[in-house]
């Protein structure tokens, strides 16, 4: 039978196009064809599973790394008009995880986290249903690891291939042609068994900046000096969680900003709050660990400020993706001291254990069931590896994670144009006429002296009621000032 997608697009969800790349992901797996989709943020991806699940009338299981997030899909869907949708998650009591346990044929839509998965109880049911589509959100997870890693996502293959090995949909917005491949390689897929639909991760409208700083104290006024000047709701990153909670402090204290902090060290119903009060704009920003993030759907987010050295550029794309969903103009600003490298550092040591640490555990295995701190080691310890095949797998995770990090300084240090140098570490280009684009980088000296001459024409003088100055561009001026400041 025939689908036309077009049609069902706007009777299902009331839309009259699809975003780049949703039609072309909806017909593989109209084929039958297992997909990695690569969209970049904003991309739509919850479309394509909601879609193909309203379509087929298949039951649909989404492996999602948040409650928050679990939480947010079921509310949408419900609110679409399906009843028969359900998230198994850790906030669920033991009745209420039995109840929904025993009736869970009633439901088509069933998201559940990758340790969920793990439980053998909850396996047993699912494999009783007739899985018609497995949907693994953010698939990068399964590549790559550091402190908050979810080693249960390992073991997504396994979990496949008890569910019979049904039509699977992989996605994330950024991933290596490496993570790629450990993506479809940990899933258990022979290469050729996946489609891989990869679109552009560059996002002309977003402006890259990065500032070098000479210590600490520098940073700190710099940052405050930003949010005083900068308007619309903002995401500001940090490494530490504490550093985050003082951030906040400081600057609900000295700017006219609503700010509240927003980390993993949280319960679940207090992080569930802080998101809710930022997508309703009960809170201009959110000074952040990487907990917040997936799933955060707000279009109107103006900036993304990095206060720390993110861990690689693929999670630096994904974060800073996260501002001008609108398409309007989207700021991302890199604030590094050097000092800021030996933080990431010390969180790749203390995340990878050295190989006298990780003998000792083999050799003490209740330390690995005691220190929550070691459960990816747990992880291989259980699944049957030896101490020389786990400290190779550590060794080989630490090299490519500090091989990330340098790729992550370089850019801060390099002198052309910023979009090429994150678009090369996806082995991406752009012509010249694309990044003719007033939205680049604080390198473009093209641009500067096209804003100078916006500046002189429109903003030294009164607005003449026939210029039509763009909003969005009064928006972008505004910001880029800053800058040069």
């Amino acid at each position: 039978m025939k689908i036309n997608l077009q049609s069902a697009l706007k009777k299902e969800f009331g839309f009259d196009s699809f975003r780049p790349g949703q039609e072309e992901i909806l017909k593989s797996l109209f084929a039958h064809q297992s997909t990695l989709a690569i969209l970049p943020t904003g991309g739509g991806k919850t479309l394509l599973y909601q879609m193909y699940g309203a379509i087929s009338h298949q039951r649909v299981v989404i492996v999602s790394p948040l409650i928050s997030l679990m939480q947010d899909q079921v509310s949408r869907l419900q609110y679409l008009g399906s009843k028969r949708v359900v998230a198994l998650t850790s906030a669920l009591d033991y009745q209420e995880k039995s109840v929904i346990l025993q009736h869970l044929n009633h439901y088509q839509f069933i998201y559940a986290s990758p340790e969920m998965l793990a439980n053998a109880q909850v396996l047993q049911r699912i494999k009783n249903l007739n899985v018609g589509l497995f949907v693994i959100d953010e698939a990068h997870c399964i590549s790559e690891w550091g402190p908050d890693f979810r080693p249960d996502y390992l073991n997504l293959g396994k979990v496949r291939q008890a569910l019979g090995n049904p039509l699977t949909l992989m996605m994330t917005a950024t991933a290596t042609e490496a993570v790629r491949q450990d993506i479809i390689r940990h899933l258990d897929f022979d290469s050729e068994a996946v489609k891989q639909i990869v679109l552009p991760v560059n996002r002309p409208n977003i402006f890259l900046s990065a500032k070098i700083l000479t210590n600490q104290q520098e940073k700190d006024r710099t940052l405050i000096d930003l949010v005083r000047k900068l308007h619309g709701p903002g995401i500001i990153y940090f490494s530490s969680k504490s550093r985050a909670e003082q951030a906040a402090v400081a600057l609900a204290t000295q700017t006219d900003r609503r700010v509240m902090a927003y980390h993993g060290g949280m319960d679940n119903q207090q992080r569930f709050h802080i998101q809710q009060q930022f997508m309703d704009g009960n809170l201009d920003l959110v000074c952040a660990t990487s907990a917040f993030g997936m799933g955060i759907d707000k279009d109107d987010i103006r900036f993304v400020i990095h206060y720390h050295l993110p861990a690689n550029i693929q999670s630096y794309v994904q974060e800073i993706g996260r501002c001008g969903r609108d398409q309007k103009p989207g700021l991302a600003i890199l604030l590094y001291e050097p000092n800021d490298r030996y933080l990431q550092m010390n969180l790749i040591d203390n995340t990878i254990p050295d190989r006298s640490m990780l003998q000792y555990l083999y050799q003490h295995p209740k330390a690995l069931t005691d220190d929550d701190q070691f459960r990816v080691v747990k992880y291989y310890h259980d699944h049957g590896y030896n101490f020389e095949q786990a400290m190779g797998i550590f060794d080989r995770s630490k090299q490519r994670r500090v091989s990330e990090l340098a790729a992550m300084v370089k850019y801060i240090y390099h002198d052309g144009c910023r979009r090429d140098e994150l678009l090369k570490y996806f082995e991406e280009t752009i012509s010249s006429s694309q990044k003719n684009s007033v939205y680049c980088c604080d390198h473009d000296i093209d641009f500067w002296n096209h804003w100078q001459e916006f500046n002189n024409k429109y903003l030294k003088r009164p607005e003449k009621s026939g210029d039509n100055l763009p909003q969005s561009w009064r928006e972008v001026v505004d910001k880029l000032f800053l800058l040069k400041n």
